[in-house]
């Protein structure tokens, strides 16, 4: 039986136990994606969490803080983190709301497109590796049970 076919039985789980704790292995797993990531894109000057935002920024012109929370998964002090430094350094503004004058939209400035479209060679680079690392069937497959997972939870 594969891990996949595991994922839809009835099989019993694990005893519990320090090596059977799901959390600490997404999380353990998400340590070393995330290196891998923030390698590759630190001579560029960004974090893996930076440059989800600078490329969600790129499709989405204009997004609320509470939004941009909202599609990267992430709670709004977390997003603020990950926007002060891009602010700082130009990559980012915050404007009001025409809207709503309580609320800020973020904007990606030039600087910033410039930033992501430069950036994205070590982003390739982070991708290549965990292709060469998994192989393309196990990375395929952990990216099938990853979106399942989320959708499920």
């Amino acid at each position: 039986m594969t891990a996949m076919d595991q994922s839809t039985s009835s099989a019993p789980v694990s005893a519990p136990g320090p090596g059977n704790c799901t959390a600490a292995k997404v999380r353990r797993l998400a340590r070393k994606v995330t290196q891998i990531y923030d390698d590759a894109l630190a001579p560029h000057g960004l974090t893996i969490g930076q440059m989800g935002l600078l490329a969600t920024l790129r499709r989405r012109e204009g997004v609320s803080i509470g939004a941009l929370a909202d599609r990267l998964s992430a709670d709004a002090s977390t997003v603020s983190r990950l926007l002060k430094p891009l602010l700082s350094i130009g990559y980012l503004t915050l404007e009001a709301d025409p809207d709503d004058r309580r609320a800020k939209l973020v904007r990606l400035t030039q600087a910033g497109h410039d930033k992501r479209r430069a950036a994205a060679a070590g982003w390739n680079a982070a991708q290549a590796s965990m292709a060469g690392a998994l192989g393309g069937g196990r990375l395929a497959a952990l990216h099938f049970m990853l979106d399942d997972a989320h959708h499920h939870l």
